[in-house]
């Protein structure tokens, strides 16, 4: 498992945040998305405060998830990446709770 990483709470570009999908549904701008390149580095810090289990996705150069991390409640996920590489955050059943993309500063989100 990546090493977790504390980093200070930043504002971050939450593309949606739906709680009223079918299960397993996408959010519905993730069909858009898909990673480019990019040499910025930085970092995302992922902390879930729901009660149950998260599952985080990274969406690759095709616009498809790739499973990173689970996340247990009350426990966080820190990973490095870029600012122009989408991220998912799903329930235990594949519903989505949200997108996401990085800004250029490490930043936190705070899943609910």
């Amino acid at each position: 498992m990546r090493t977790l990483k504390v980093v200070a709470t930043m504002f971050i570009v939450a593309l949606g945040s739906h709680s009223a999908l079918a299960a397993g549904q996408q959010c519905p701008e993730e069909k858009s998305l898909k990673s480019t390149d990019s040499k910025l580095e930085t970092t995302l810090t992922f902390v879930n405060t729901t009660k149950g289990g998260l599952r985080i996705y990274w969406i690759n150069y095709e616009g498809k998830r790739e499973f990173y991390s689970a996340v247990a409640p009350g426990k966080s996920f820190a990973v490095d990446t870029f600012p122009t590489h989408p991220w998912v955050a799903a329930d235990a059943d594949e519903d989505c709770l949200g997108a996401y993309m990085p800004q250029p500063k490490p930043s936190t989100i705070q899943v609910r």
